[in-house]
């Protein structure tokens, strides 16, 4: 190239002008810098023109049109025409097929994400079928997990771009990479911390997106922690569907109903080929041996990703590309547990079964996999694990704290007693008449140890149901006090019929559930409007849109009222408990009762959610959040039960059987045993007592020499104590429950 540019022809001066902008695009799209004097050096005589491009460029004129052909008036067709303009880029991104900005969508005032094809790739066809499939499959597949397309265009010098959503956020990848950074001491120390579940959480939101792409005839080809989008408001989604391609569904993935999708865009070889295409760490060993891709090398790909969650580096790694394929082919790559101590034995068995060799050797659809990460998530056996007997006890033990903390203590007791009595037994004396009367003693010992360990197994069980009912008023008193709670319900009293106000908070109780429903056990937590309608539940369920306020739950009455009675119509959120109660120590739980979602015996925990922090005056209840519970949740051993005083809803009798480890469901067929009377007369008396101040233990004994079981039919000794939540006023705290718990021979 001369040093000046004065012979140039004109065609030849724009081709130079044009290689220049390119020089200046692919600087732009690295981050870096270039001067136009650097550019210019050779030919300063285009300096002026080449301002005037990148001015062009920048000032984002960039126009998108779409039509739709819309029948109106009288059955005419026409064509709507609507035109876009995209402005105010900047350099977001680089990928091997384009490059991203940020830009703002003129007429709606919006941020998108603009994706251009890279200027050295405009003139190349195999290139631009490829990005106008990519546009095309990111477009038809409508689900959360995948960016909102809107539109595609050509820029004013020829490059394809499409424009979509801007997700806010990082990739799941950095997510990775920070968690790791931060973790306390070696090994996965904090599997169980908010971050790690989150990052499991958002790695089960991509396995159903990619399975909603295998529903729809699609493989993705390219999962890996980079093209997974995490938005700060909780969104997950799949990114960078470049490398897709359709394939042949099979009965697994047409029982969903999904229309096959058939892109237009692309030839048919580029659609059918497919082998080899990927990034080498994630590629499944089909892929690596350019063989045709199949849902089941997405899977593979997405157990690839599950490695680096755990792993905090991914399967495959090393310089020498070679070398990485053979090792990917093979199969060759060290366990999770191998290269980072305290990897959960589920989670690698999981990921393992993902990252099979064989296709058909691993899980059959994402769906599955995600189905046993969820599994992990709630403390459940995956379906590729067998668990000895120790980690099935480990279960037990965490999903019934109750009754595993009165088995301790009791052997705890039994113990300290067997103890107390070798010692004394060794201070007999060596004759017979003293050995007579220790021998004596030490069965008078034994017996009222026998008694009293009873009553210590009755009161501290009494005491672990007092305390596992109020965390649960304490948790929802927390979570009560939400501003996004207080503003939805408020919005939704102000206009009841519009249910597109409690998405938002359908999406709120997810969360957290999801973040504090690991604490205690629950069948769902639930939220209402002052008028009573569940707006919102979690999990989701039927009920959702139905109207409550009859039930105890809701206006504090003690019991359900009829569904139509004319007084229901009226009542307000704990209307009855409001005016006998200070505001801090509003809470209540329920009668007994069926659900509409279940049969067996529930309760719920209510709070009241206020229309202003307690500093405000005049504050009101504008509704109420919720946990329900099946009773035998409460985990009683099997030598307990809880009954109620009062009359039950359920059998209009007193002293009826609500908890018992063999009561089984409650039909309409079956009813709920009662105990005796006798028993109900004792459990009334220790009730009084243990509401006195000073408590008067000993004014009546609190054992029953022959208690009939009424649900085993078995008798013996037994020990009786009122559950009464202390912490709470009296009309709170004395909820009408007393336990049993019999001697076990």
């Amino acid at each position: 190239m001369s040093a000046s540019t004065e012979n140039t022809t004109p065609m030849n001066r724009d081709s130079l002008l044009e290689e220049l902008f390119d020089r200046w695009r692919d600087s732009s799209e690295r981050g870096a810098n270039i001067s136009l004097d650097d550019l210019c050096r050779i030919c300063p005589d285009l300096k002026f023109g080449l301002e005037k491009r990148i001015e062009l460029f920048e000032s984002g004129r960039l126009n998108k049109s779409m039509s739709d052909t819309a029948k109106v008036g009288d059955g005419d067709s026409q064509v709507l025409k609507t035109n876009s303009e995209i402005n105010s880029l900047t350099f977001h991104a680089k990928g091997g097929l384009g490059a991203v900005y940020r830009a703002t969508e003129k007429e709606l005032k919006r941020e998108v994400a603009v994706k251009f094809i890279h200027s050295n790739l405009v003139q190349d066809r195999e290139s631009c079928t490829r990005f106008l499939l990519e546009a095309e499959v990111t477009g038809r597949l409508e689900h959360p997990g995948i960016v909102p397309l809107y539109g595609i265009g050509q820029a004013e010098n020829g490059r394809l771009f499409y424009y979509m959503r801007y997700i806010d956020g990082e990739t799941m990848d950095e997510a990775i990479v920070r968690y790791h950074q931060t973790r306390v001491g070696q090994g996965l120390a904090t599997e169980q911390s908010i971050e790690f579940r989150k990052l499991l959480t958002s790695f089960v939101s991509v396995c159903k997106t990619v399975a909603y792409a295998h529903n729809r005839g699609i493989v993705h080809r390219d999962i890996k922690p980079a093209n997974v989008m995490l938005g700060k408001f909780g969104e997950t989604i799949v990114v960078d569907w470049g490398l897709a391609i359709p394939v042949a569904r099979d009965d697994r993935f047409r029982t969903s109903g999904e229309m096959t999708l058939m892109p237009s865009s692309g030839s048919q070889n580029s659609t059918t080929s497919g082998g080899g295409a990927g990034t080498l760490a994630y590629m499944s060993p089909e892929q690596a041996s350019n063989l045709a891709p199949t849902p089941a090398s997405d899977v593979y790909s997405l157990g690839a990703t599950l490695y680096k969650i755990l792993c905090g580096h991914p399967a495959f790694s090393g310089d020498n590309g070679h070398v990485v394929r053979e090792s990917v082919i093979d199969g060759r790559f060290a366990k999770p547990s191998e290269r980072t101590r305290g990897v959960p034995a589920p989670l690698e068995a999981i990921c393992l079964k993902a990252m099979k060799q064989q296709p058909k050797a691993r899980y059959a659809t994402a769906l599955d996999l995600a189905a046993d990460v969820e599994n992990y998530l709630a403390d459940a056996p995956v379906s590729v694990l067998s668990e000895t007997i120790g980690q099935r006890l480990a279960r037990w033990a965490r999903q019934h704290r109750l009754a595993a903390q009165s088995l301790g203590l009791a052997a705890i007791v039994v113990v300290l007693i067997s103890l107390l009595a070798a010692a004394w037994l060794g201070t007999l004396a060596n004759s017979e008449q003293q050995a007579r009367e220790q021998a004596d003693q030490m069965r008078e010992l034994a017996e009222v140890a026998r008694r009293e360990n009873l009553r210590t197994s009755a009161n501290f069980l009494a005491q672990a149901i007092a305390y596992e009912i109020d965390l649960r008023w304490r948790l929802l008193e927390s979570e009560a006090q939400s501003e996004q709670l207080r503003k939805s319900l408020l919005a939704i009293n102000a206009a009841p019929t519009d249910a597109s106000l409690w998405e938002p908070l359908q999406a709120w109780l997810n969360e957290r559930r999801l973040l504090k429903g690991g604490a205690i056990k629950s069948s769902g937590w639930s939220i209402f409007a002052a008028d009573g309608t569940q707006v919102a539940r979690a999990p989701r369920a039927r009920s959702v849109g139905q109207n409550f306020r009859h039930r105890d739950y809701f206006h504090g009455l003690g019991n359900d009222l009829q569904k139509d009675a004319p007084e229901a119509a009226t009542l307000k959120p704990l209307e009855h408990l409001v005016a006998k109660t200070q505001d801090e120590d509003l809470v209540h739980l329920s009668c007994v009762y069926r659900t509409v979602n279940g049969d067996k015996p529930v309760v719920s925990f209510a709070v009241p959610v206020w229309s202003a922090p307690a500093t405000v005056p005049g504050r009101e209840v504008i509704g109420l959040l919720s946990i329900s519970l099946e009773i035998e949740d409460f985990g009683l051993p099997e030598n307990a039960l809880l009954f109620q005083v009062d009359e039950s809803q359920i059998t209009h009798r007193s002293g009826t059987v609500i908890a018992h480890a063999r009561l089984g469901k409650l039909t309409d067929s079956e009813t709920l045993p009662s105990v005796s009377s006798d028993v109900i007369a004792l459990g009334e008396q220790l009730r009084a007592l243990r509401l006195k101040p000073g408590r008067g233990d000993s004014e009546v004994d609190a054992l029953l020499p022959t208690f009939h079981d009424p649900v085993d039919q078995q008798d013996g000794l037994a020990a009786i104590e009122p559950v009464i939540v202390a912490a709470r006023p009296e009309h709170i705290g004395d909820i009408g429950w007393v336990l049993v718990v019999r001697e076990t021979r």
